[in-house]
This record gives C-alpha cells, structure tokens and sequence, in this order.
C-alpha cells in the first residue's frame, strides 16, 4: 500500500530516522512496516507560535502487507498508480522543424521534439551559455554591449541571469513533471525539487543548460548559434522556411520563442501580417533591502537560525482611489540587481541571485499594471497599433538611459528621496548595483507610475516589519516583466494567419517565468509532433 501523508513535521536538521519516527507516529504503526518513503514536498514553518522553525512535509510511504489502515482525516491518500508521465511519442517526420530562440521555452520544446524523433534544428542569434557570460560582465562592468549576445538574448534567454524560481500557478503536473525530469536528467540538485519555493540560482542554471543541450544534440538535434532570424518564407499561408543571415532552413513548422526582447521578431511578423495584439502588462522599479532585515521581518525570532535559508517576500496592494494596484515580481533573496540591455540607447532591470543567495541585499521588482488603453496613442517607431506597447517601453527606457549618463548605468535613488521627489547626493557604496548614478526618476516615468509606487511601496514595506525605508534602494527602470504584444495562435497551437507557425513561451504572451515557459514548449511541441502524424 501506498499512502501520501500531509502535515508531517520535521526539524530543519532532519535525519531519516526522524522522518521514521514521525511516519510511525502519524500511521499509528510500528516503524519495520515502513518499507520506503518519498519527501514530495515540503514547506517551511517558522511562525512565532512556534518553539523552534521546522518543516511541514508531504511524504509518499509504502507500507507494508501487514499494516492495517488505522487513519482517517484530509492528511491521508490513498495513491492509485501515476498518470503523470507524459510519453514522447516517436514521430516519423517528413522535416526538420526549426526552433527560433534557445530560451527555455525553445529548449523544452526542442527536447521533446528530438524525443520524438524529429531532429529539430535549433537557431539562437547569441551564443553558448558558457560563454554568453563573458560579454554580460564585460556589460555589467565595462558598458559594452553586443546586440546579440547580452543579458537578454543567447542559449537560456533572460532566465540564465535571474533567481531560477521554479514556481508555477499552473495545474499542469504531467508537465511540470516531465520538466523536473529533464533538470534532473541534467543534474539539477534534487533538493530543489522538493521546496516549496524552489530556485536554482543563476550559477547551477548556467551549468544545467549546456547538459540540455548536450542531450538535445545526442538524440537528432542540431543548433545554430549567432545566426538571428531576419525572414521567414510563407506560400500559401503555410510556412515553408526560416531564413538568417547565414542560411536558409526549409522546413513546415517553425517554433518562434524568441522572447519578449526581440522587438525585431514582432516587427517582423507585423509587416508579414501576422496576427497579434495588444497585452496588459507591468511597469515599476527595482527594490532592495538589507537581507538580514528581510530575514528579521519574516523569521522574527528565528532570524540567526543557522539552518534557515535567506528570506523572501510577496507583496501586493489593491487599488485605491487615487491609485493603482501594485505588487512584487520576481524578488531575489540575497541577490543582485542588474542591468539589462539589447538596444542600443535603451535600458531596463532586472534581479538574479546565485543558489546559495549570500549577497547582502535582497531585491525584488515593485511593479503597476499598464493597460492597452494607457498606450493607445503611444506613437513612436513602430507604426502597428499592436505593438504600441512596445513604443510605450521604449520612451521609458530610452529616458532611463539618459537620466544616467548615457552609458548603461542604472538610475537610482534611495527610496527615502524617490518618495519626496528628490534625486540623492549619494548612494551606498556597498549596493549591489555599483553601476548605478542618482538620477530624477520623474523624467523617466509616468504620473500614474510614479503616484502608484510613492503611494503604495510604504503601504507594502510596512508589512515587513523590522525593514527600515531609509535604507532601502530603488533602480529604474522595470519594463520587461512581461510582453505587451500576443502572437495569436488557434487551437491547433499555431498562427491563424499562417499555417506551421508556432508561436509560444513568454515573447509570444503565453507564459511568464521559467516553468510556464518550459510547459507552454512542451504543449506545442506535442501539436508539432501531431502534426506530422
């Protein structure tokens, strides 16, 4: 028999003979019938209620024949034999689909696409993950940007220089299974598995992506990389090859995961007449604090627990009368804010923390929901009333870019100052942006941004409480949380304006994060492999 049990507590020092012990205890059994178990998942408890921190986890335990279920309640399940894994059916294909974008939408679905037998030909316009990192430094450090090759764009797509969060809203488990399959498959930590909140970290993601490939390329797949896309071919509103600045790849399906950045992307497929649309999206700053105020807000008493890994926070505010909603994305516990960049002349932000997120501040996005209807006059250099979002994001950016120097420092401010309209005489010396400059962020931003952040981050900071505001630093601008433009798709997964046109992941308005990236792949890539059924 096979029981999954919720609610078993266990110190955060767990040996497996507590975790046998208090099986044994919840089961009302005797230990020796307990003949494996399973951590599922476990979560952190560390309200002040309590005497010391522990975990609550769920286990999966099998039983022996001679334990007679003495239990009854909602922590107890019975579990039936596993529908959740999800076959690569093999395919014959009569073409190679070809893969644009080596994010972790593209790369999902380029694995189980050379599963299934198709061989799928992957481009990428930047380079190797390993060595995309050297031209982010020279970045970060030096100003220089390659177009191609940058935080933003190259094998992991903006993903590689984040936190790694693997935390989904969706309800997909056979997906989110086979994706924490295949990060195993590539020697992602187990532990990260079982966490509640679990993140890899900047450091192990640069480490896992080349073992994707290497997999990908073992099983048929082939990739391309400095090679951007600048054409596609259509005949009769079906798709019949991609061409770059090198080659050209005839094929009938071509996945599009180029990504929210690739503005060139969407230009292209507007002037092909390719159906899109305007998206809500978010705008904001990017805010840090000292992680050891963040841990005393959220631990309390167990702040200087020497087993509790650095905190983390998710705040939201409802919209009030003279403001609008705002809420926290994508905080980085003992992490770095960074700049980002693949324009010339633009700039944005982002944060990324490392597995062990041991840096002195924590940061996290504070962002205000931008509508269609706020962009709706927002002319500019695309003409596509589709992509006037993007036209939006610019004038931001670009502002951004000039309010600091004109060589990608990042504007910042201590937040004290930003709240009063005032532009800082200093910055701390330590703060995990070193280039960064004290600039006017009323020149960079909208009234209705800017009135929502002074109004609502107090109201947010004060539900940390032990965080002191005077401490607290902000760095604009936050434009690139989300696309503002949907490539439409139908039903069968592609383009309703041109057949073998699949759009998918996070540049063409379906998913958001890592995980829903990876499942958004996986999806499409299966209406591929249908296709040539």
């Amino acid at each position: 028999m096979k029981i999954e049990i919720n609610q078993i507590e266990l110190p955060l020092q767990y040996s497996d003979d507590n975790i046998i012990t208090a099986l044994a205890n919840k089961l009302s059994c005797q230990e020796n019938q307990i003949l494996s178990w399973t951590i599922k998942r476990r979560s952190l408890d560390a309200r002040p209620i309590r005497t010391a921190p522990v975990y609550s986890a769920v286990i999966e335990v099998e039983l022996s024949s001679s334990y007679k279920p003495n239990f009854q309640g909602q922590d107890f399940t019975i579990i039936k034999e596993s529908n959740l894994i999800n076959e690569f059916p093999e395919t014959t294909f009569s073409f190679r689909p070809v893969i644009v974008g080596a994010g972790v939408a593209g790369l999902m679905a380029a694995y189980y696409l050379a599963k299934s037998g198709a061989k799928p030909i992957i481009l990428e316009r930047g380079s190797k993950a390993e060595f995309r990192s050297v031209k982010v430094n020279n970045f970060w450090e030096n100003g220089i940007l390659d177009l191609n090759d940058n935080v933003l764009f190259g094998e992991g797509g903006a993903g590689l220089f984040s936190d790694g969060k693997l935390t989904t809203r969706s309800k997909d488990k056979g997906r989110i299974f086979d994706f924490y399959n295949i990060l195993s498959l590539c020697k992602a930590p187990e532990e990260t598995f079982i966490n509640a909140e679990p993140h890899l970290g900047s450091d192990v993601l640069i480490k896992i992506i080349p073992s994707l490939r290497k997999h990908i390329e073992s099983l048929g797949g082939t990739f391309f990389y400095n090679t951007p896309m600048t054409d596609l071919e259509i005949s009769n509103d079906s798709i019949t090859g991609v061409i770059t600045d090198k080659l050209k790849f005839e094929t009938k399906a071509v996945i599009l995961a180029t990504g929210h950045s690739a503005r060139d992307v969407y230009e292209l497929l507007s002037k092909k007449n390719i159906e899109l649309e305007q998206k809500p999206f978010a705008v904001g700053i990017r805010l840090e604090i000292p992680q050891d105020q963040i841990n005393t807000a959220r631990y309390r008493k167990f702040k200087d627990h020497p087993s509790l890994e650095p905190a983390s926070f998710k705040l939201t505010r409802l919209p009030e009368i003279s403001c609008r909603p705002c809420y926290t994305f994508c905080m980085c516990p003992g992490g770095r804010v960074i700049a980002c960049a693949n324009e010339n002349n633009r700039l944005t932000t982002n944060g990324m923390s490392y597995s062990n997120r041991n840096l002195k501040y924590g940061n996290a996005a504070f962002i205000v929901p931008v509508m269609p209807s706020d962009f709706k006059d927002c002319t500019g250099i695309y003409e596509d009333k589709a992509l006037y979002g993007l036209n939006f994001q610019i004038k931001i950016e670009e502002a951004a870019f000039n309010a600091a120097g004109k060589d990608f420092s990042l504007p910042a401010l201590m937040l004290e100052d930003f709240l009063l309209s005032k532009v800082s005489l200093t910055l701390p010396h330590d703060r995990s942006c070193p280039r960064s400059l004290p600039a006017s962020f009323d020149e960079i931003f909208p009234d209705f941004i800017l009135n929502t952040l002074r109004i609502q981050i107090p109201a947010m900071l004060s539900q940390l409480k032990g965080t002191q505001r005077a401490d607290a630093i902000v760095y604009a601008p936050e434009t690139r949380s989300s696309s503002p433009v949907r490539i439409l798709r139908n039903d069968y997964g592609y383009s309703p304006s041109v057949k073998g046109l699949y759009p998918i992941g996070e540049g063409a308005g379906y998913s958001g994060g890592i995980v829903s990236s990876a499942i958004d792949g996986l999806k499409i890539a299966g209406y591929v492999a249908l296709s040539a059924l």
